[in-house]
């Protein structure tokens, strides 16, 4: 059974304890900051005004308290007490003298002293648990926020066993060049860690919630499937790199369709595969991203592809077809590729064959002529 205590902070005191480092939010269920700022000024206008906000939850360590639940609250609060940014998009405010306010644009500062006294002296209840396990943690988060909007990656993270492997791999340079700040709070980077971990290890992939949360929540990630996953990356960016660092304005458009969640996940068999079999040829695998997402439509030029990339994308059937099409067309590319080569190898050769020909008729001439030349004399 959790033992719980109560407490009460002041908005100060919240801040300040922040900033002395006895608040933290180092806990991995913490989400990243995604509140905007309209968000965060409807916070700030419901302690004007006098409206509840709901309670906060700490894990108490030696040093203060780790936040469980109320990191977007905290951050609005303290942000905008040190004047870091001007309240947006809120009614306006009663004074005591029963007055309105209009308080948009407005920074901390810029404030009447009335309306600061009221939000440094804001009361907010915190309940906190000592001696709380890892476990425990998780289950709290994930009680605290199942009928919340959470995405589905924020719930599915809380129960994976192996967090902490698959945020080490999300931290790979191919996300932190492609995808916005934005999108790392959101936690895309671990999605698609996720998901590439299962395609590679699991014989009947889901990306459905329902199977893979489940699945993450007792399967562990070895260090042997995170160096597998890191190499794939290793060359995906290599491609991406090459498509971004062309003049080609149609190369900007496969890179950014070769980085988009579904398409990343679904070329990663075959480039485990290239690797595996040591046959990985950065120049002929973007020959082929390039001939394969070139559609005009849709993402890839190839109808069933696409189909399956939009219906049901995260079913197995869906994942299933997606790369049986890319094997059959890969395999189709390299042929025609090794055909071409052949055929420009050829070419050569036969153009090598009639210069040494030539070179052989010249030197035939010139010795004939220089023997007529000596006959002469």
């Amino acid at each position: 059974m959790l033992k719980k205590a109560n407490l009460q902070w002041s908005a100060k005191g919240l801040t300040k304890s922040i900033q002395k480092g006895t608040i933290t939010f180092d806990n991995t269920i913490q989400r990243g900051y995604v509140w905007d700022i309209t968000r965060k000024s409807l916070l700030i206008h419901s302690m004007i005004e006098g409206y509840p906000i709901p309670a906060f939850y700490a894990a108490k360590n030696e040093n203060g308290y780790d936040m469980l639940d109320g990191k977007q609250r905290s951050e609005a609060i303290s942000k905008y007490i040190d004047n870091k940014y001007e309240l947006t998009g809120v009614p306006e405010v009663t004074l005591e003298n029963e007055e309105t306010m209009e308080v948009n644009g407005l920074t901390f500062e810029k404030l009447p002293e009335e309306l600061q006294d009221r939000i440094r002296d804001y009361s907010l209840t915190a309940y906190y648990f000592d001696g709380i396990t890892d476990e425990e943690i998780n289950e709290l988060f994930f009680r605290l926020n199942n009928g919340k909007p959470l995405s589905a990656i924020e719930l599915t993270r809380v129960k994976a066993k192996s967090l902490e492997i698959i945020k080490e791999i999300g931290k790979h340079q191919i996300f932190t060049s492609a995808l916005t700040e934005k999108a790392l709070n959101k936690y895309t980077n671990e999605d698609i860690v996720i998901k590439s971990w299962a395609i590679l290890n699991t014989e009947n992939p889901s990306f459905e919630t329902k199977q893979i949360r489940p699945l993450l929540q007792d399967a562990e990630v070895t260090q042997e499937q995170a160096q597998v996953i890191t190499a794939v990356y290793d060359k995906i960016l290599e491609v991406y790199t090459t498509l971004v660092n062309t003049v080609e304005k149609k190369d900007a458009k496969v890179a950014k369709r070769l980085l988009t969640r579904t398409h990343l996940v679904s070329i990663i068999p075959t480039v485990e595969n290239l690797i595996r079999n040591e046959t990985w040829d950065t120049e002929q695998f973007t020959g082929w991203v390039r001939h394969f997402f070139a559609g005009t439509r849709s993402a890839t030029i190839n109808d069933r592809y696409n189909e399956a990339a939009r219906n049901g994308s995260g079913k197995t059937e869906s994942i299933k077809k997606r790369l049986e099409v890319i094997k059959e067309d890969f395999t189709g590319f390299i042929l025609n590729d090794k055909v071409k080569r052949q055929q420009i190898q050829n070419e050569q050769e036969n153009q090598d064959q009639q210069d040494d020909q030539r070179q052989k008729q010249i030197l035939t001439l010139v010795k004939d002529r220089n023997e007529e030349q000596s006959e002469a004399v």
